[in-house]
């Protein structure tokens, strides 16, 4: 027990050395580059407010950089350790005492699970709730315009569209809404507003766009509306504001190709069953789905691949050991990012995609669990 509490203390001090270092690499060089935004944006507001912007902007950063390099981070900081058992021979008394390495090394691989598991908890509960601030500019203060991906909805036709918008406040700035007809106007009308803000749906409310002081004026509007778009197009009394219902929410409308893998579990399976999408963008988001729930058993595969090849049987040294592991796990990434590819391509199904590398690394891990050291 007293060497377990050793191994499982030294992994997590080799783990947040690597976080450390290699965060503060990114802090350093992304503040080379940005400092001038983050003093334009501070003005003179003087050296607190600006060493505070900073802290809070790479704070947000963090949490991203954990989601995205964590895994690698684990892999690496499980390679260090084992390197360092060996170079100081903790290993041989143990295994002189008939203890086997899998008994040994248990701790390791168990920390190594607890922190895939944190990272996955990082991902679903905290990354979905500050995946605005991935897309802000450094320095804080007013929130960051982007330019507008339009975007039709595919359940009544209705194009979305504008100047810009604020992901922070989910809110189109400029916004332009082109109704179709004769599904929900009479006529095609372009309904123009200051500003767009998106409301998620809340108990008989459906999701949608409320437009303030819109142009045509709600009273003119009304009379080119059909009965179809009566129930699409909401005109509130006595008020110069419209809400149209639309699943389309402000992350589809920016950055398009990337926004969904900030989303939890569950936001992804609701945005896949919403007819508002085509088929394209509902495949994209398939894959991804199915890629997420791959992704643990590839994590856990990766270290049942690095613990027999770092303490081999018929080791030459910790060198060749350490470059054959990484040689295997670049090879399983290639693997990995293959199908990918092949999946995005729709050569392959999205789930045999995501799945194909988990049978490949499975297999692989089975075979290299007979040259562990005894």
């Amino acid at each position: 027990m007293t060497f377990d509490r050793y191994l499982l203390r030294s992994f997590f001090h080799t783990f947040g050395v690597c976080f450390i270092t290699t965060f503060g690499l990114v802090i350093i060089i992304d503040l080379l580059e940005n400092l001038d935004e983050f003093l334009t944006r501070n003005g003179d507001k003087g050296t607190t407010s600006l060493l505070k912007s900073i802290a809070e902007c790479y704070a947000y950063q963090s949490v991203f950089f954990l989601d995205r390099a964590g895994p690698a981070l684990t892999i690496i900081s499980l390679m260090v350790l084992l390197v360092l058992l060996q170079r100081s021979g903790e290993l041989h008394p143990l295994l002189a005492a008939g203890i086997p390495m899998y008994r040994v090394l248990t701790p390791l691989i168990i920390a190594s699970s607890g922190v895939y598991m944190l990272l996955a908890l990082n991902q679903e509960f905290i990354v979905p709730q500050i995946a605005h601030a991935a897309y802000e500019s450094r320095g804080g203060g007013a929130a960051t315009r982007h330019d507008v991906e339009s975007f039709t909805d595919h359940t009544t036709r209705i194009s979305i569209d504008g100047r810009a918008i604020r992901l922070s406040s989910r809110t189109i700035d400029q916004a332009s809404f082109v109704l179709p007809a004769p599904g929900i106007v009479s006529e095609i009308t372009i309904l123009e507003a200051p500003t767009a803000t998106f409301f998620p749906a809340r108990g008989k409310r459906p999701a949608g766009w409320l437009l303030r002081s819109v142009s045509p004026p709600p009273a003119e509007l009304k009379q080119r509306l059909t009965e179809a778009g009566r129930e699409t197009v909401w005109l509130p009394a006595n008020t110069p504001n419209v809400f149209v219902v639309s699943s389309v929410t402000a992350d589809q409308l920016c950055q398009r190709s990337s926004s969904y893998s900030l989303l939890s579990t569950s936001e992804l399976l609701q945005r896949i069953r919403c007819p508002a999408f085509g088929l394209v963008s509902v495949h994209r988001l398939v894959l991804h789905f199915h890629a997420r729930l791959a992704q643990p058993l590839l994590n856990i595969i990766a270290i049942l691949i690095v613990v027999p090849l770092m303490v081999r049987r018929e080791s030459p040294g910790i060198v060749a050991d350490s470059a054959l592991c990484g040689f295997v796990l670049a090879s399983l990434f290639g693997v990995v990012q293959g199908s990918q590819m092949l999946g995005a391509s729709q050569i392959i199904p999205a789930d045999l995609a995501a799945w194909f590398p988990v049978i490949v690394g499975g297999a692989i891990s089975a075979w290299l669990s007979g040259v562990i050291r005894t």
